[in-house]
């Protein structure tokens, strides 16, 4: 005999009920991605040592005599770009972990603290779902290479003008008939090179770091690691963003992919 209707019938649950979150699962998630943070984060700091030791070495070296040529301060001025760019690269990468951390914390621990729930089908799970399969830079190479330069190596290379300035300044060229006027346009002659270009072309060269400093300067913009919950989020739809690979990253191109990669393999017919 069928039973009545009413002792089948089931009450649908609603899509965004709050569940119990699965907490092992997301720990080991949240451990992962904080280590591979922690990784790039100490990772950041060698090209800052590297930097400094370079630069307190070449400055001692030069100022110890005055037979030592000034050229090598420009030498390590043009030479610390590259510590900078290898820094400002670097650092993409930190945020990029750092940034699913921080929505993790913003959107899933915290949820769990205040209401010992988190709502499934949410946004921010659409969001980070998306955003590890299809990694993105949250900020673009000349912003961060404007950033590093303005917190750590604005004052290395304030430094390395200093000592070049009194290296100018104190110390005269021992080669005979190198200067028929003792002025510091004379003393920065190198070679065949007159004073006065290598004089423009450093005020050029700094002048250049003071624009890239100004044109990334947000006075707002704080630490990946304390960004608020709206501005975690926003970083992650800006349309600034930048496709970790170069490669296409919609659906149909990693279908065409797969396709591809598989196409003839004897041990995938039936």
């Amino acid at each position: 005999m069928r039973p009545p209707p009413a002792q089948i019938t089931m009450t649908a649950s609603p899509i965004n009920q709050s569940t119990q979150p699965p907490v092992a699962a997301t720990v080991h998630i949240y451990r992962g991605l904080m280590d591979s943070a922690a990784t790039w984060r100490t990772r950041i700091d060698n090209p800052t040592n590297w930097a400094i030791i370079t630069s307190g070495a070449t400055v001692s070296f030069v100022l110890s005599d005055e037979i030592h040529s000034h050229a090598v301060l420009l030498l390590v001025m043009v030479f610390t770009i590259m510590f900078m760019t290898i820094e400002a690269r670097r650092t993409r990468n930190y945020h990029l972990w750092s940034s699913w951390v921080r929505l993790l914390e913003t959107e899933y621990f915290a949820s769990i603290l205040r209401d010992n729930a988190v709502t499934v089908n949410d946004t921010w799970q659409a969001l980070i779902v998306r955003d590890l399969g299809y990694p993105h830079f949250k900020t673009t190479f000349l912003q961060m290479l404007g950033r590093r330069l303005r917190d750590v190596y604005l004052a290395i290379y304030l430094f390395l003008i200093m000592s070049w300035l009194v290296k100018l300044l104190f110390h005269k060229p021992l080669a005979p008939g190198v200067c028929v006027e003792e002025t510091v346009v004379c003393h920065a002659t190198i070679g065949p090179i007159p004073g006065w270009i290598v004089l423009t072309v450093v005020f050029c060269f700094y002048m250049g770091l003071i624009v890239l400093t100004l044109l990334n300067y947000s006075a707002g913009d704080s630490s990946v690691e304390v960004l608020s919950r709206e501005r975690t989020l926003q970083k992650l739809v800006s349309p600034t963003q930048q496709p970790v690979s170069r490669r296409r990253w919609h659906a149909e191109a990693l279908a065409d992919d797969l396709i591809r990669q598989y196409d003839g393999r004897a041990d995938l017919e039936d």
